[in-house]
Parts: C-alpha cells; sequence; structure tokens
C-alpha cells in the first residue's frame, strides 16, 4: 500500500472513531488497530493525536469547500447555482457522515480558543460562508433575490443544510433534501414587487 493510501486509511479510520469518542477517549493505539498499521506508523504521519485529529478536521472541510467553490464559479444563474451548492454539502454529508459529524462540533467550538488550528477552522468556514454570499449578491444584483443581510442569510442556509440532514437523513434522498432545503429558502429570497400605495395604487386599472 502506497504512503497516500495508508494515509488516507488512517485519517478515515481516525474519523470514525473521533466521531463517536470524546477526545480524550480515542487512543492512538485505538486508531492504529483500527486502521492495521503499527502504532509506531502514525508517527511517521502525525507528531501526536491533536495533529491527527484536525488532519481529519482538514482533510473534510477542504474537501468540501474546494466542491462549494467549484459551483459558487460555475456559469449558471442565481439560482441553479445555489442549488447546486446545497446539492454538494448535502451529498457530502450523505457520503462522508462521521466527517460532518466531526465538523458539527468544531463548529460548536468555532468561538473559542486562539489555537492555529482554532483559526485555520475559521478561515475555513468563512471560505464556505463567502461562497454562498456571493451566490446570493449576485442574485441580489440580477433582481433574483431579495437580500438584506448576505453573511446572515448565508449562515442561515448553512444550517437550514446540517438541520435538515439531521431530521430528515434516511427519510429522504439526497436530491428530496435538497427540494426541502430550496423551497423553503428561495421562497424567502425571491424578489416580490412591493405593494402599491397612495396615487400608484390609484393608477392601477380596476
Amino acid at each position: 500500500m502506497g504512503k497516500a493510501k495508508r494515509r488516507d486509511q488512517i485519517l478515515e479510520e481516525a474519523a470514525r472513531l473521533f466521531s463517536s469518542q470524546r477526545f480524550d477517549e480515542v487512543l492512538m493505539d485505538d486508531i492504529a488497530q483500527s486502521a492495521g498499521v503499527a502504532k509506531g506508523t502514525l508517527y511517521t504521519y502525525f507528531s501526536d493525536k491533536e495533529e491527527l485529529y484536525f488532519a481529519v478536521i482538514f482533510e473534510g472541510i477542504s474537501r468540501l469547500n474546494q466542491q462549494v467553490l467549484e459551483k459558487a464559479s460555475s456559469q449558471k444563474d442565481p439560482e441553479k447555482k445555489l442549488r447546486d451548492i446545497v446539492h454538494s454539502i448535502v451529498s457530502f454529508v450523505a457520503q462522508n457522515g462521521f466527517f460532518y459529524k466531526l465538523l458539527s462540533i468544531e463548529d460548536s467550538k468555532s468561538n473559542t480558543g486562539k489555537s492555529v488550528n482554532r483559526e485555520r477552522w475559521r478561515e475555513e468556514r468563512k471560505i464556505q460562508l463567502e461562497a454562498i454570499e456571493s451566490v446570493l449578491m449576485a442574485g441580489h444584483s440580477e433582481g433574483s433575490f431579495r437580500v438584506c443581510d448576505s453573511s446572515v442569510e448565508a449562515a442561515i442556509l448553512r444550517d437550514m443544510v446540517r438541520s435538515t440532514v439531521i431530521n430528515a437523513g434516511g427519510k429522504l434522498s439526497v436530491d428530496e433534501m435538497v427540494d426541502v432545503i430550496m423551497r423553503i429558502f428561495i421562497d424567502g429570497m425571491r424578489r416580490i414587487p412591493s405593494p402599491l400605495v397612495g396615487d400608484e395604487a390609484s393608477k392601477v386599472p380596476s
């Protein structure tokens, strides 16, 4: 087995263990056994358990961000582009349950700590939110969306994805979950004509 493939195997098993137990409960011996390698092999890739843990976290978030950025830069109308982004996130969750659980755990800690790893985590999440914001603002500029606060609305959409997967995962397919999210979110974002008042209202034919 090549070094890259062995590293991926270690990360996969580490993700499974870290997502099912608290950090301090997971031992390097357990990870080595699950990955089918000697404990010493782990240290040829990672200096300690914390480095391995964050390697798992950043492996997941980097892959997800790459997909989101690709969708955000595609040549499509804003609504289709937004749907593609939501689909990429939901698909990632469906295919990488262990990673997503860890991402959720780290989100709950994102505003705590000032370590290099915590700072990088905040930057990685910012990349994802900014990609969503760019699509919302493009839609606003074209007159498709009604955007009041792009950063808040981007965060709301991302949280809707998480909530839908938690509540509907296993019950609905990826496409069905995306349909639910888009129906609720887009209906609230679509630009609608302002109600006519005063003199303008009197000019409308009866």
